[in-house]
């Protein structure tokens, strides 16, 4: 069993994917694939075409073995706390082996190089003159990274895969799990991203949203569950748009104050001011989107915020770690993954999975950080129900059935609820839940002797009256 870990959205699944996976296998021996996958909502502040759970069943349809969400606070943070997120969740399975993405460059050991260049130079008293001149962070580190360590390094964070893949490597890093899990990349084929520029059969996922908002032939590019369910959800107006939340968007952004505002991720320079601003003149998103837009802030990043504004997400949230994993889809060697990450003995990065909420419910009632990360994925999901031409009802996060795909002639042993038995906490809190259990164990084996020596008793009485 080698299981390679691959951190994505699938907005929709494409062929791309599908290559990715294939290749990870065949050049690495993997033998298992876990996804850590944004839900409803991605990285470019959007919400996905299709709902969490129909992405990951059509994932594990194609090559993934397990997929597990990663939650929304971190799905809607930027590429350093997506990408630490993440590996978090990869590194709490315990049994991961290496980490597949893809890269411009295509060269593990370039990567490295510029993750290191990028942790030197990015110090507050180097990008601090830089970022007084109002230039944007990603750029003031370019400069530095190119500065120091010449053009051939900075150029690789000209590129978007490649600025991913060294916030892989600088996660990696950090968290000391260089040792543990391999990082593996593959060079990007077919068309770049965010490109209308595609190959036979491989484009971005930028250019296949785009053609299926055209109402154009997507088909050779995805798998046929992609195009199957896409033509489904669009039969029925299910696909989930940015432009649909216009309207809840400014009625959220109209009721809140620039203190509020300001207490958002991303929020500084006093960019509050200007979306509060805006959204009280804003005649429509698109006109919202206009006014406040600025240099220093890409537009996904303004889309980030007005998320993260729209779900209550503040800073402090993202200063907490995922603490449990949520399972959207498996099949049986995601069942051998969960099994064996249950059986590894704990570490600081552990945590719980399972495929209910209700069991992070039960485990985290009096933990805050357990509850505050249930009630934001519960609410971004009611939300997106919203985000369609037909409004879905809310409560997808306890109504949809997480898909389990049976691998014919295959014999797995699935965990109990498809939940592993890691606990999550302090390493106080740790120490005590594992001296209760060790209580409870042992009264229950007092127990179960006592009623074994009375069975044995009674059984010697009624002998003895025969």
């Amino acid at each position: 069993m080698k299981t390679y870990g691959i951190i994505c959205e699938y907005n929709p699944f494409h062929n791309g994917h599908i290559y990715q996976i294939e290749e990870t296998k065949k050049q690495t021996g993997a033998t298992h694939i876990v996804a850590v996958m944004s839900g409803n909502f991605v990285q470019r502040g959007e919400p996905a075409l299709m709902d969490k759970f129909k992405r990951a069943e059509i994932a594990v349809k194609n090559g993934v073995d397990l997929v597990v969400e990663m939650p929304v606070q971190y799905s809607l943070a930027n590429a350093e706390l997506f990408a630490r997120c993440g590996v978090m969740m990869l590194g709490s399975l315990r049994c991961v082996e290496g980490i597949s993405f893809g890269s411009e460059c295509g060269s593990v050991e370039q990567l490295i190089q510029c993750a290191d260049a990028v942790r030197e130079v990015s110090t507050p008293e180097n990008l601090k003159p830089l970022l007084e001149q109002g230039i944007p962070f990603p750029d003031a580190v370019h400069q530095l990274v190119s500065y120091k360590h010449g053009p051939l390094v900075g150029d690789i964070l000209n590129s978007p895969n490649n600025i991913l893949a060294v916030e892989y490597i600088k996660s990696l890093q950090i968290l000391g799990l260089m040792d543990k899990i391999k990082p593996f990349t593959i060079k990007r084929e077919g068309a770049e991203h965010d490109s209308d520029d595609h190959s036979s059969s491989i484009a971005s996922g930028s250019y296949i949203r785009r053609l299926i908002d055209d109402g154009e032939d997507f088909s050779a590019f995805v798998p046929k569950d992609t195009a199957d369910a896409i033509a489904e959800y669009d039969d029925k107006e299910l696909l989930c748009w940015f432009e649909n939340f216009e309207r809840v968007l400014l009625y959220r952004l109209r009721t809140m104050s620039p203190q509020e505002l300001a207490s958002t991720p991303d929020v500084g320079q006093g960019l509050e001011n200007r979306i509060f601003q805006a959204a009280r003149v804003a005649t429509s998103l698109e006109d919202l989107l206009d006014k406040i837009k600025v240099k220093r802030y890409p537009m996904a990043r303004i889309k980030r915020i007005l998320l993260n504004a729209l779900f209550g997400i503040k800073t402090d949230d993202i200063k907490v770690p995922p603490i449990f994993g949520r399972i959207l889809a498996l099949n049986d060697r995601g069942a051998e993954i969960l099994k064996m990450a249950g059986s590894l003995p704990e570490d600081k990065l552990s945590m719980p999975f399972s495929s209910s909420l209700k069991d992070f419910v039960d485990i985290g009632k009096d933990n805050k950080n357990v509850m505050r990360s249930v009630a934001m994925t519960t609410l971004s999901s009611d939300i997106y129900t919203l985000g369609s031409r037909n409004i879905r009802p809310s409560g997808m996060d306890f109504t949809s059935k997480v898909a389990f795909d049976k691998i014919e002639g295959f014999v797995s042993e699935l965990p109990e609820d498809m939940k592993t038995t890691a606990i999550s906490g302090t390493p106080e809190e740790l120490a005590k839940i594992r001296a209760e259990r060790a209580v409870e164990k042992s009264a229950a084996e007092k127990k179960a002797a006592e009623e074994n020596a009375a069975e044995e008793e009674s059984d010697t009485e009624v002998k003895n009256d025969d």
